[in-house]
């Protein structure tokens, strides 16, 4: 074995990096980076074409859920008139303080009506 020079003093035996310009020994050179071409900017890569397809899907369930909390309402007001229009029949009372038993009688042959359309 040769005496080595100061050159080598306290240095491994690998030889010096020679890599494309001044690159770290451990890293790697990125060769990709020239034969690469630019994107096209027209077409839409995969993660915006995710994107726009969630906005899509949010959007129509959004619009569902509109349509349900609107017919829902139009149910509960439906609902709470015909209530409010049998508390005022059942509550009206004579000068007594008897129940009127007119309203009652109307009340009652309006349900046999609805039963009689179902």
């Amino acid at each position: 074995m040769k005496p080595q020079g100061k050159n080598f003093q306290g240095r491994n035996n690998r030889p010096a990096n020679r890599g494309p310009g001044k690159v770290a020994y451990n890293q790697k050179p990125n060769f990709k980076s020239k034969n690469r071409s630019k994107p096209k900017e027209d077409k839409p890569n995969k993660h915006e074409i995710r994107k726009m397809q969630r906005q899509q899907k949010a959007a129509q369930a959004a619009a569902e859920r509109e349509k349900i909390k609107a017919e829902k309402d139009a149910k509960i007001k439906i609902y709470k008139q015909h209530r409010l229009e049998r508390t005022k029949a059942i509550s009206k009372k004579t000068q007594r303080g008897q129940p009127l038993m007119k309203d009652r009688m109307q009340l009652l042959l309006k349900q046999i009506e609805e039963m009689k359309r179902r």
